[in-house]
C-alpha cells in the first residue's frame, strides 16, 4: 500500500518557502485537478501550491521533493483498484478543531483544484458528483463551535458526538472523491482495474 508523506512534514516544507497553500489544501487541490483531468504535471500543481518563488531559492528543491512524493503517492492511491485512498489530514490524536479546519481547507483546495483542472460550472457532471461537490463547498466553510459553559458530562457527550460526526464527514469526503474520480475519469479507472 502506498502511503502519503506526513502532513506535518509537508506543512513544514511549505511554510519554509511561504507557500500559497498549506498541506491539506494543497492535497485537496491536487485531488481536484486529478479528478478534473485524470492527470496533472507536478510542475503545474506545484505552481498553484507555491505561488511566485525566487529563482535559486535553496529551500525550494526540498519542497519540490516533498511535493513530488505526495503527487506520486496520491496518483497511485487514486488509481488503486482496492480504493486505498486517504486524505492528507492531521492524525486522530490532534485536536478536533484542528482536524475540522484541515478538512475544511482540504475541501476548499479540492474545489479550487477542480477549477484549476479545467472543470467549469457548465461542464457535464453526473448528478452524484454534482451533489458531492456542493457538499464539499459547504464543508469548506465548516468550523467547530465552542460550547458555552457546560457541565463535564455534557461536554464529554458533545465531544464524542463531534468526533463521530467528523469521522463520518471525513469518510464521506474520501469516498466522494473516489466516486467523482470514477465518474469523471471512467476510462482511466477502467484501465487500472483490468490487469
Amino acid at each position: 500500500m502506498t502511503t502519503l508523506p506526513l502532513i506535518s512534514d509537508v506543512d513544514t516544507a511549505l511554510y519554509k518557502v511561504d507557500a500559497m497553500m498549506g498541506a491539506a489544501e494543497a492535497h485537496g487541490a491536487l485531488c481536484g485537478m486529478l479528478c478534473a483531468r485524470g492527470s496533472t504535471e507536478l510542475s503545474e500543481w506545484s505552481d498553484h501550491v507555491l505561488g511566485e518563488q525566487e529563482a535559486g531559492n535553496v529551500l525550494l528543491r526540498d519542497v519540490v521533493n516533498v511535493l513530488s512524493a505526495l503527487h506520486q503517492n496520491t496518483l497511485e492511491q487514486l488509481n488503486d483498484a482496492l480504493a486505498e485512498f486517504h486524505l492528507l489530514l492531521p492524525d486522530d490524536d490532534d485536536e478536533l478543531g484542528q482536524r475540522v479546519e484541515a478538512l475544511a481547507r482540504w475541501c476548499q483546495g479540492f474545489v479550487y483544484g477542480l477549477a484549476a483542472g479545467g472543470l467549469r460550472e457548465d461542464s457535464e457532471i453526473p448528478a452524484d458528483s454534482q451533489e458531492i461537490i456542493r457538499d464539499m463547498i459547504e464543508i469548506s466553510r465548516a468550523g467547530l463551535e465552542q460550547p458555552d459553559d457546560e457541565d463535564d458530562e455534557t461536554a464529554e457527550d458533545d465531544d464524542e458526538m463531534n468526533e463521530i460526526a467528523y469521522m463520518e464527514i471525513m469518510e464521506y469526503v474520501r469516498t466522494g472523491i473516489l466516486l467523482i474520480h470514477e465518474e469523471l475519469q471512467p476510462l482511466q479507472a477502467a484501465n487500472t482495474t483490468i490487469q
